[in-house]
């Protein structure tokens, strides 16, 4: 009996397996799930968990999205990683309007054109 519990199967042996488990059975072949289970050292059941999950993600990915452009996101969620890009962009920015620019494009993903930040700025009196 193998022993599945030390198999370490990588990202792309995962995926190859997934892929050839997603193939329909009349063109795999008899045995050919067995095969698998012994060449990798991993149980069938295995196997057919990675067919499932393989095909639940690509239905997923596929499905029908509503068409047009997305709505805007109006809402900002500060993580650890927000807060790591807002200290690299603010270490190199000067206070410029095109720093302001840049800051703006590259934080909130906002773009906004030199003389709407400088109109801005003129009427909050900065």
């Amino acid at each position: 009996m193998a022993e599945y519990r030390l198999a370490r199967l990588d990202l792309s042996t995962r995926l190859q397996l997934t892929l050839e488990m997603l193939t329909p059975r009349a063109v795999r072949g008899w045995g050919r799930v067995t095969a698998l289970a012994a060449e990798h050292q991993v149980s069938r059941s295995l196997l057919y968990a990675l067919r499932d999950r393989g095909q639940a993600a690509l239905l997923t990915a596929l499905a029908p999205q509503p068409p047009g452009p997305r709505s805007p996101v109006t809402t900002l969620t500060v993580d650890p990683a927000f807060i790591q890009r807002a200290m690299a962009i603010l270490a190199t920015q000067r206070g410029t309007v095109r720093g302001i620019q840049q800051g703006l494009a590259l934080l909130f993903q906002a773009p906004r054109s030199v003389g709407y930040i400088s109109q801005t700025l003129t009427t909050l009196g900065v």
